[in-house]
């Protein structure tokens, strides 16, 4: 099993498949956010770099989405998420001040 995935490993290498894989954007997004990850789109652009899209399960802090742009479409190291996490402060006023 071991021989077969380093055989894997060498014919992408030699390919030039190099891209930022899905599921290092899904780490990056559990590494750096509170986002649980429910789904997520790829947009491959014209200039070589990626945006991707992921909806969260939990809502609350990122009710719209969280974007991450990967400046460099070869190089995971580029990508940032760009989603600054909401932060609903005036639910603290409902609260009881006991």
């Amino acid at each position: 099993m071991q021989k077969f995935l380093m055989v894997v490993i060498a014919l992408y290498a030699m390919e030039g498949m190099a891209a930022v894989q899905d599921y290092q954007v899904i780490r990056l997004i559990m590494m750096k956010s509170e986002c649980v990850q429910d789904q997520l789109t790829r947009t491959d652009k014209a200039d070589g770099s990626i945006e991707f899209l992921a909806r969260c399960k939990n809502l609350s802090h990122y009710p719209d989405g969280l974007h991450v742009v990967c400046s460099d479409g070869e190089d995971e190291r580029s990508c940032k998420v760009q989603t600054q996490a909401k932060q609903f402060n005036s639910l603290k006023l409902l609260q009881s001040s006991e």
